[in-house]
């Protein structure tokens, strides 16, 4: 049965520039409204920002302020880090929650916000969970329709497991980093009814790089970087399209959230979202060549 993942467009770079292998500039305001109009134009369904990527939250509100409400995108957007503020009290924490709610909704120009996630998965147990039911008290208050937490490893996973009323959760997964695929806690989220959002599908562009231009710090990715050229060329499919299929067809998955600076980039993310998936051949191999990749390499907080 095919997965019915939708195409989200990653906003970070609206803001600045994102990713190991982003060598352009910071896009003008004009290429900014071409590229979120193309999007709205070509029906995607999901943009996701953060008040952490620069002013992208104002950009996306002043560019849909005025487009049709049917077509609409549905926004992710993302609570700062609460914990990392040494707040004292309650009321201090429920001030800075609401306050960004607030914000972002001023910014985004919306009534509610879509999807709400913590942007860091400490703030799901800070304070014994009480960040997440400020943020219910917020849905219930219908400023926020859905809720959930952005995660970066298996405790953050585990941690949002534990709790209630989660809606939402965005994980990093691609061909070299499967670790909720080897666990099954892909599995266990879909069984769940998660909305299941996949960041760094290209490993933030680490899997599109030539080994050889490799930063000295992540040398140790030039042997998988190899064998996914090698398996490439066997195949005659090009790595870019290998990495997205593999992670487009997995069970459970809501979206993938690619980020892009130009409008060609989301044509042809568009472009891969309608081939045919891979077979069941190809997507074997290449769950059973890296399964052996060290942490270091999956996890961009560890670059060097």
């Amino acid at each position: 049965m095919m997965n019915k993942a939708r195409l989200v467009l990653g906003t970070a770079q609206l803001g600045g520039n994102y990713g190991i292998a982003n060598t352009a500039a910071t896009l003008s305001v004009q290429q900014r409204n071409e590229l979120l109009q193309y999007a709205l134009s070509s029906g995607i369904g999901y943009l996701d920002t953060a008040p952490g990527y620069g002013d992208s939250e104002s950009i996306i509100g002043d560019c849909l302020e005025d487009a049709d409400p049917q077509s609409k995108p549905q926004i992710v957007t993302k609570l700062p880090s609460v914990q990392r503020l040494g707040l004292h009290t309650e009321e201090a924490r429920r001030r800075f929650v609401t306050a960004s709610v607030r914000s972002s909704l001023t910014r985004l120009k919306c009534s509610a916000l879509d999807v709400c996630l913590l942007h860091d998965p400490l703030d799901l147990t800070y304070q014994g969970g009480e960040i997440l039911r400020i943020l219910q008290e917020l849905k219930q208050q219908q400023l926020i329709r859905r809720i959930g937490v952005s995660v970066y490893d298996a405790e953050d996973i585990a941690n949002f497991m534990r709790e209630e009323d989660l809606d939402s959760i965005q994980i990093p997964l691609n061909v070299l980093d499967q670790r909720w695929i080897t666990n099954e806690m892909l599995e266990r989220l879909a069984r769940k009814g998660i909305e299941i959002f996949v960041r760094s599908v290209y490993l933030q562009g680490l899997l599109l790089m030539a080994p050889e231009q490799l930063p000295a710090g992540l040398k140790q990715a030039e042997q998988p970087l190899l064998r996914l050229i090698r398996y490439s060329e066997e195949t005659g499919i090009p790595v870019k399209e290998l990495c997205f299929l593999y992670v487009r067809d997995l069970p459970g998955i809501s979206g993938l959230v690619i980020g892009c600076e130009t409008v060609e980039q989301v044509q042809e993310n568009l472009r891969m979202m309608a081939l045919p998936p891979l077979s069941r051949g190809v997507r074997q191999k290449l769950g059973e060549s890296f399964t052996d990749i060290p942490v270091e390499i999956i996890d961009p907080r560890r670059w060097k």
